[in-house]
């Protein structure tokens, strides 16, 4: 068997990089859902305005689990803001559609560890997602990998399977 070649990469921040902007992000998730890692899921909306709230940069739904994913997009390190539209998006969807299950995502190129201490309170309440991205180059080509480091979906159970 032949081993495949290497090709160093160069990581890249996205963050104040005029190339790699929040849409253009938003562009490449819309296209394809599923590079985010969360299963075969399907665009619903972009930048969904929510009353007195801001816009929701994506709602996503994954029709098999009746499941639908409120995803708050953020270049750089988390912050205050980011998590707190993430959670407001997410509890504006589910009093709005409580007909399906709702989970929060944030997604961001650094999830600090003050924010990842705050963010695993929520464990348990609040299903959230935390995905962190890197962007790396390979020659020409740009790659994003999205890494799961809160998954708090998995934590909640009912209290009928106990």
């Amino acid at each position: 068997m032949t081993l495949p070649t290497y090709t160093k990469a160069k990581k890249i921040r996205m963050k104040n990089n005029p190339t790699f902007t929040e849409k253009w992000l938003q562009d490449l998730i819309a296209e394809d859902p599923s590079t985010l890692g969360l299963g075969d899921i399907e665009l619903i909306d972009r930048e969904r305005i929510q009353h007195k709230a801001g816009r929701l940069d994506l709602l996503l739904s994954d029709p098999d689990s009746n499941t639908r994913y409120e995803v708050e997009l953020m270049l750089g390190s988390t912050d205050e803001s980011h998590i707190i539209r993430t959670i407001e998006y997410w509890d504006i969807e589910r009093r709005r559609y409580p007909g399906y299950d709702h989970v929060a995502v944030i997604v961001a190129e650094d999830i600090t560890s003050r924010f990842l201490n705050v963010l695993s309170l929520f464990s348990g309440s609040i299903p959230f997602i935390a995905l962190q991205m890197s962007a790396v180059q390979i020659e020409n080509s740009i790659s994003i990998v999205f890494s799961k480091v809160i998954d708090s979906t998995d934590l909640r159970t009912d209290d009928e399977s106990e």
